[in-house]
C-alpha cells in the first residue's frame, strides 16, 4: 500500500473519534487491526475506508456494548450485525427500568419530611442572630438563605456570604424524622420574621418544600458548604472565662456587646490610624484589657459594617472575641457559646498608611 493514501496513527484517532490507546487495545483484540504495519518500525497505518468502521466501534463501544459483541458485529453480515445491536438495546433498556425503580426506592427512602416543634421566640431571635450574614451574590445560591441544620434535638442555623460567617442553635420541642440539612430562602425567612408572634411555630424540612409557620416554599437545591469544619478550624483555646488571671495575654479579650458596639461605630480614628479605615475598615486588637480599636501593635483590619452588624446580632450580651486562623475574629456570645460570628479580616492597603 502507497503510506500517501493511508492514515497515521494520530490522524486516523481524530477521524474516527478514538484515542490513540483504544486504537492499540482494538488491535490487540482483534476488532481494528492496523491495514499496514511497518515491519522495521512497528508503526502502524489505517485505510481511509476504515474509519467508518472504527466509527461504528466507537460508537457502539459508548453504549457499553462488550468488545467481543462488538467484534461479532462489524465482521458479520448485516442482518446478524443488525439483531447483535438490537440485542444490546434490549439490554439496555431492561437495566434502564432495572435502574429506574433502585432510583425511585431511593427517592422514596430520601424524601422523608423532619418536623419540628420550636418555641417561635427563640426561632425569631436565631433567624435575626445569623440574618445579616446571608450571601446575595448571584454566583453563590447555596449562599441566599439560612442553613436549618437539624441534629438529634438540636436546630442549628447558619449563614454566610464567604466573608463571614453566623450560626446558632436553638432548642427544639419536638422533633419527628430523620437528621436533616435544608437551605430555606432568605425571602421565606424574611417573610416569617415580618408575621406576628405565636407561642410555638411548626417546621417542616423536605428536599423539595420547606413550611414555616404559615409560609412554605421549595428550599434552595444546592450543596451548602462544611459550616463544620470553618467552625472546628477557629475554635479557641480552653481557658476559665470567671478568672481573668487565667486568660493568655494576647488574641483574646471580653466586652460586653453594647459598649463594644459603641466603640466600634464611633469614627473617630484614633492616632496614627491609616486613613483608610476611618470609614470603611476599622483596626482592632486582642488582650486582657479588653478590646483595642485603632493602630497599635498586632491589630488587624475589618470591614466595620461587617463587624457592627455581627455584634449587633448579640443583643445586649457578654462576648468572647478570639483570634483564629489567618486573623479570622471569632465573636461568641460568653453565655450561649454555640452562637457564633466568623468576620474574615481586611488586607490593608500600604498606601493608606
Amino acid at each position: 500500500m502507497h503510506q500517501d493514501r493511508m492514515l497515521t496513527v494520530g490522524a486516523f484517532s481524530r477521524a474516527s473519534g478514538l484515542p490513540v490507546s483504544a486504537l492499540r487495545y482494538y488491535d490487540a483484540a482483534g476488532v481494528l487491526r492496523p491495514a499496514h504495519v511497518d515491519a522495521v518500525t512497528g508503526y502502524r497505518w489505517y485505510a481511509r475506508d476504515q474509519v467508518v468502521r472504527a466509527r461504528i466501534v466507537a460508537g457502539l463501544r459508548r453504549t457499553g456494548m462488550p468488545v467481543a459483541d462488538i467484534c461479532r458485529a462489524i465482521t458479520a453480515d448485516p442482518v446478524t450485525a443488525r439483531r447483535i445491536v438490537d440485542a444490546h438495546q434490549r439490554h439496555l433498556e431492561t437495566e434502564l427500568v432495572e435502574a429506574t425503580t433502585h432510583l425511585d426506592d431511593a427517592r422514596d427512602l430520601l424524601a422523608a419530611t423532619t418536623t419540628l416543634t420550636v418555641n417561635d421566640t427563640a426561632l425569631r431571635a436565631a433567624l435575626r442572630s445569623v440574618r445579616h450574614a446571608v450571601a446575595d451574590n448571584p454566583a453563590w445560591p447555596a449562599l441566599h438563605g439560612v442553613l436549618f441544620d437539624v441534629d438529634r434535638a438540636v436546630l442549628r442555623l447558619v449563614a454566610t456570604d464567604r466573608h463571614r460567617l453566623a450560626a446558632t442553635g436553638v432548642p427544639l420541642e419536638g422533633v419527628v424524622g430523620p437528621p436533616a440539612q435544608v437551605i430555606v430562602p432568605i425571602a421565606i425567612v424574611d417573610a416569617f420574621l415580618g408575621h406576628a408572634v405565636t407561642a410555638q411555630v411548626g417546621v417542616s424540612l423536605a428536599a423539595q418544600r420547606v413550611t414555616l409557620g404559615n409560609l412554605d416554599g421549595t428550599p434552595i437545591d444546592a450543596l451548602y458548604p462544611d459550616y463544620h469544619a470553618l467552625l472546628a478550624a477557629h475554635q479557641p483555646k480552653t481557658w476559665d472565662m470567671s478568672t481573668p488571671d487565667s486568660l493568655p495575654d494576647t488574641d483574646c479579650a471580653t466586652a460586653t456587646a453594647p459598649n463594644l458596639l459603641t466603640q466600634v461605630t464611633r469614627r473617630e480614628a484614633g492616632p496614627g490610624a491609616h486613613a483608610g479605615s476611618r470609614d470603611r475598615l476599622i483596626l482592632i486588637g486582642l488582650d486582657q484589657t479588653g478590646v483595642r480599636i485603632g493602630d497599635a501593635p498586632r491589630s488587624v483590619a475589618f470591614d466595620r459594617e461587617y463587624l457592627t452588624e455581627a455584634i449587633r446580632s448579640f443583643g445586649d450580651t457578654d462576648l468572647q472575641l478570639t483570634f483564629g486562623e489567618r486573623n479570622t475574629l471569632r465573636l461568641a456570645a460568653r453565655h450561649a457559646p454555640d452562637t457564633v460570628a466568623l468576620i474574615m479580616p481586611v488586607r490593608l492597603d500600604p498606601r493608606a498608611a
